[in-house]
């Protein structure tokens, strides 16, 4: 029995519908995805049990626009980006919080954070390197309004300041 991800490529060869690099592009892909799914649900078990789900969920969905252009760190293999995950996740809704520092404090924090993203805002990896300049400068430009926009929802939208700090952890972090 063939997976989907290998149905759905057997069926692009098929039709000649990209070549060979195409075909290891979108296996690639269909791999970091199901690697992706499967870290994300394994933390939303753990943060359930936790209790923080939602604050989870919260700081997840702020930061995934910011992680996906500016890059990050990467491994090799599946474990030890989990556990550089978990830990990430842990420091930044569990952990930080708990310093209960005074909201000035919070705000230079995430003004030094905007800063250090303005200046030097990707990580490619050589896993998933930026070849020209034109994607460098669509994913700068990204990073940057999406970090605007993300200012603009901690200072204005979001009222709980425990959630503010968990944010602004996760972006200093």
């Amino acid at each position: 029995m063939k997976s989907i991800s290998e149905a759905y490529i057997l069926k692009l060869q098929e039709n000649n519908i990209t070549n060979e690099l195409g075909i290891i592009k979108i296996r690639y892909a269909l791999a970091v995805l199901k690697g992706e799914l499967i870290k994300t649900v394994l933390l939303m078990g753990i943060f359930a049990w936790l209790g923080q789900l939602k604050p989870f969920l919260v700081v997840l969905l702020l930061m995934l626009p910011i992680r996906i252009t500016t890059g990050g760190i990467h491994f090799k293999t599946n474990i030890p980006c989990f556990l550089f995950s978990l830990g990430y996740f842990l420091a930044a809704v569990c952990a930080l919080p708990l310093l209960q520092l005074k909201i000035l404090y919070y705000y230079a924090i995430l003004a030094v954070s905007v800063l250090i993203t303005c200046i030097c805002p990707l990580a490619p990896s050589e896993r998933r390197p930026i070849k020209s300049r034109k994607k460098y400068l669509q994913n700068k430009y990204f990073s940057l309004v999406y970090l605007g926009i993300f200012t603009l929802i901690l200072l204005v939208f979001i009222k709980d300041q425990e959630i503010v700090a968990m944010n602004i952890w996760a972006l200093f972090y």
